[in-house]
């Protein structure tokens, strides 16, 4: 009985998914993004929680900021936020080659010759810009790419993400339960494919590091470290930006070398700092793309 109400409730979302993207399919992009800008402020002044969350955090990295430039850059963030959900469903009701043409690839060539070679890469990124469209536009280019993903709570909306990313051409990874999830990214990236992870979350004190983050030690999720080392892959930045026109473009950078010593916890500690350090590098420069409104202080440790 259990199996078929699960059965019904996945069918039923599946409908709902596939009204919604034809609804949007006829949705031009000018006007999505002008909704998304006005629900984006809309957010802002509504969500109250998230608002103190977010000056709270930009007023960490930001301290000689004034309150009035830090609200505009919150405000921008929200906007942003708004109109990358928007797209997450516009872009999966368009044609291969509108995406294509609105989201440009800059660094390719720090990915090819690791593709040729059939050596495992761990995409490393953040809450920044519009992420899944990231991992989209690689899939779309031919990359091998999955993608560990969270289950939302709301039983009818859970089944989709994984339904938009196999539609995608991406591997979905679910993150429970754990030990599955570490044997098939593991796997993954032994085969030679891309493994996409964000840093910037929040494990447990007792299961993360803490390193530096924007001069505060904050737990971070060895992961990218551990699945690195264990088969040999290279791990590669690479971030999402919004552009003037609502165009995106995708930043591949140089890839990082892991530095070790033979003190595995030291090496695990030293290489999630340094990794950390380039998220924050990119947070720095283009502060508008960073999800403000996600807790990352809250486990602070100084």
């Amino acid at each position: 009985m259990m199996d078929m109400e699960k059965q019904c409730g996945a069918e039923a979302s599946h409908q709902f998914l596939r009204g919604l993207l034809r609804i949007f399919r006829v949705i031009p992009f000018p006007l999505l993004n002008c909704i998304g800008d006005l629900f984006g402020v809309i957010a802002y002044y509504l969500v109250k929680e998230r608002r103190y969350i977010g000056l709270s955090n930009l007023r960490i990295v930001f301290p000689d900021k004034p309150d009035k430039e830090l609200s505009i850059i919150l405000k921008k963030c929200w906007q942003n936020i708004v109109k990358n959900m928007l797209e997450l469903v516009k872009y999966n009701a368009v044609s291969r080659e509108v995406i294509k043409d609105r989201v440009s690839i800059v660094g390719k060539e720090n990915l090819e010759q690791y593709i040729e070679k059939k050596r495992g890469i761990i995409a490393l990124s953040a809450h920044f810009g519009n992420f899944p469209l990231l991992a989209q536009r690689l899939a779309i280019e031919g990359y091998p790419i999955a993608v560990i993903y969270r289950d939302m709570h709301n039983k009818f909306f859970a089944p989709m993400a994984p339904t938009l990313q196999k539609a995608s051409g991406i591997e979905p990874i679910p993150d429970r339960p754990r030990h599955r999830c570490v044997a098939m990214s593991l796997r993954w990236l032994k085969k030679g494919g891309i493994l996409f992870l964000q840093i910037d979350q929040n494990p447990s004190i007792d299961s993360g590091v803490a390193v530096d983050f924007f001069g505060k030690k904050l737990p971070t999720f060895r992961g990218p470290i551990i699945f690195a080392t264990r088969t040999d892959s290279i791990i590669v930045p690479m971030f999402i930006m919004r552009k003037h026109n609502n165009n995106h473009q995708i930043i591949i950078d140089k890839p990082y070398t892991i530095k070790t010593t033979g003190d595995n916890e030291k090496d695990i500690k030293y290489n999630l700092e340094a990794i950390s350090k380039i998220t924050e590098d990119y947070i720095r420069r283009y502060p508008l793309f960073w999800w403000w409104i996600h807790k990352r202080f809250r486990l602070a440790i100084s």
